[in-house]
């Protein structure tokens, strides 16, 4: 087994066992030399670390010149989690058109965060052309995926009318799929839904 994946893997177990300390600042050394060896889980981890300062000082600069290794290196969590931080100019520059295009890399390989701001993005219109069907598109991939997010905010592009006509149906159906995959807001749109909607859009809507 490489070095850099056994420096991983002991880094990860021991900051599973971590609740802080020296044990948390062992794991970060570790995790950062498997990063410096290119390890494209071990930069991203080693990222994450760096930006919320845990096990290691913060530093948002480092973070996301790791964050690119892992990115560059194609794995989906590094390419959500630099372009977030293109998104809000952490670490570096702000760049919207960055941020959509890392996102839609990782998007593209079902990362959930990833499918959620991309929706979101096309919706607006941040970082490039606004594109009502692309947005619904990424979401409904994320909801297929079980991203209860994604799920919701089709229902309410549906319920909405964002780049087609309202349907309340289709609305309702989704808003149902979000509230079984955990959607602390779902219940409340059902809710109001159905009480403008007749029993038979709501059985079509189950259907």
């Amino acid at each position: 087994m490489p070095k850099a994946q056994v420096l991983f893997e002991k880094a990860h177990n021991l900051m599973r066992q971590s609740s802080g300390g020296d044990m948390l600042a062992r794991s970060a050394e570790m995790m950062k030399q498997a990063a410096d060896m290119q390890h494209a889980g071990a930069a991203n981890n080693y990222g994450t670390m760096l930006q919320h300062g845990r096990g290691v000082d913060e530093d948002l600069i480092a973070a996301r010149s790791y964050y690119a290794v892992a990115a560059d290196a194609g794995l989906a969590e590094g390419q959500f989690n630099y372009g977030f931080m293109c998104l809000h100019g952490l670490g570096g520059s702000q760049d919207a058109a960055m941020a959509r295009d890392w996102f839609e890399r990782a998007a593209k390989q079902d990362e959930p965060d990833a499918l959620t701001h991309m929706g979101r993005m096309c919706m607006i219109g941040e970082g490039g052309p606004q594109d009502f069907a692309a947005a619904r598109q990424w979401w409904k991939q994320g909801a297929e995926v079980g991203d209860n997010r994604c799920a919701f905010n089709l229902g309410v592009a549906c319920a909405g009318g964002h780049g087609a006509p309202p349907d309340f149906v289709e609305a309702l159906s989704w808003f149902q799929l979000a509230h079984r995959l955990g959607n602390a807001d779902a219940a409340h749109e059902i809710q109001k839904l159905k009480s403008v909607m007749s029993e038979a859009e709501i059985a079509a809507s189950q259907a």
